[in-house]
């Protein structure tokens, strides 16, 4: 492997995102990482999560690393916007 391949191709062939499809169905991973508190704990907010991923019908796994969650775009999209 030469350097050249380690180098991102220049702006004018990158993919242009506003036209990629949006997929109806996806996976998402996302972690809670706690900012400017006085305690590393989100068990509170993990908790929270927990409820409402339940009560979204969301296929959802959950372990030390973080949460995943996978079903149709739209139905992941609008639940995390809830999460933020």
């Amino acid at each position: 492997m030469q350097h050249t391949d380690l180098v991102p191709p220049p702006p004018s062939e990158t993919v242009n995102l506003p036209l990629l499809a949006t997929p109806s169905a996806c996976i998402a991973d996302f972690c809670l990482v706690p900012i400017g508190t006085g305690s590393a704990s989100v068990s509170a907010e993990i908790a929270e999560v927990q409820r409402l991923l339940k009560r979204s019908g969301l296929v959802f796994s959950m372990s030390s690393a973080g949460t995943t969650v996978g079903m149709y775009h739209d139905m992941i999209s609008s639940t995390l916007k809830m999460l933020i």
